[in-house]
């Protein structure tokens, strides 16, 4: 049998990485390094009116359980069924495999076919929309809108002034920006990053025939998912000012430069409760004091507060909400 353990961005938006352990016939995901969710996603033999005779059918994937290292394993509610043997067996090699590979997490990063919009005027790489780990996986979105996410719309700048009145909130000024840079009729493309980060151009939407096949430096695709370089000093500034927003999640990957890394660090100290979450999926630490000051003040503020509906609830569900990533 052969296990299988990397990670996969989880885009658009941008919210951090799923760790995930698969064994073909299965897989469990986290996206916390401490909460793991089985899957089991296979074909089963089942029989016809003919005893003699068996089809295939494709079942939607069957959550198994939820494990971490402190509780084990919580089984899910699973209707007894002809494959009902056939799933406890399955699910309990996965269950071994997890057990086994969990403390190596994170894995390295297998997705390295990305999706990036375009700018409209350079033709450059301007935001990550997708990515995929096997050519066979990519796909057309059904959007080529950047998203700047829920979460984003609701707590980042919640105090900023927008100027256009149409727009509720920072998180849609910051979606206007990056799509009004992306043109009326906006293009994206396919790349395959190699190990050295260039990017080899493979097909895309919208996009003008002369650019299929191109080739691209690896100092092109922006190293924080969007583009900083902006005319406008605003603009530039309110794109910095959501990176250091998100920087608790961008230090998840594992490309950064060790400058890069430690100016995340130092702005994500300001969000101690989402260091702490996220902590075990970072591959390396710069400014460790730094790191160890939000977790302590993390530790801290969850002591001095009742227990609210967070970390597994939440986890599992958005694994459940991305599952189809994979």
């Amino acid at each position: 049998m052969t296990i299988r353990c990397y990670s996969q961005r989880i885009l658009n938006p941008f919210r951090g990485v799923m760790n995930i352990i698969s064994i073909g016939g299965a897989d469990a995901v986290t996206i916390d390094g401490h909460h793991w969710t089985l899957y089991i996603h296979d074909t089963f033999d089942c029989p016809t009116d003919d005893p003699e005779e068996f089809f295939e059918i494709d079942m939607p994937d069957i959550r198994f359980g939820d494990w971490d290292r402190k509780s084990g394993l919580k089984p899910s509610p699973l209707i007894d069924s002809y494959h009902y043997n056939e799933i406890q067996a399955i699910g309990h090699v996965l269950l071994d495999a997890v057990k086994q590979h969990a403390s190596q997490c994170p894995f390295a990063f297998e997705d390295k076919y990305e999706l990036w919009l375009l700018d409209e005027k350079t033709r450059e790489p301007l935001a990550l929309l997708n990515s995929v780990c096997k050519q066979a996986e990519i796909g057309i979105p059904e959007s080529l809108n950047w998203e700047a996410g829920l979460r984003c719309k609701q707590e980042f700048l919640k105090d900023f002034s927008v100027a256009d009145k149409r727009l509720n909130s920072t998180g849609e000024l910051l979606n206007q920006l990056i799509n009004q840079r992306a043109g009326a009729h906006p293009s994206a493309q396919w790349f395959y990053r190699d190990r050295f980060d260039y990017g080899k151009g493979l097909g895309g939407i919208n996009l003008e025939n002369k650019l299929a096949g191109r080739e691209l430096s690896a100092r092109l695709f922006p190293k924080m998912l969007v583009q900083q370089q902006w005319q406008n000093p605003s603009d530039a500034t309110l794109i910095n000012a959501f990176i250091s927003w998100l920087s608790p999640y961008l230090l998840v990957l594992d490309f950064l430069r060790d400058a890069q890394r430690e100016t995340l660090e130092q702005s994500a100290r300001q969000h101690a409760l989402l260091v702490d979450k996220m902590y075990p999926l970072y591959p390396r630490v710069i400014d460790q004091q730094a790191i160890n000051s939000a977790r302590v003040e993390a530790m801290m503020r969850r002591s001095n507060q009742p227990e609210t509906r967070d970390k597994v609830t939440e986890t599992i569900e958005y694994i459940e909400t991305q599952h189809s990533l994979i």
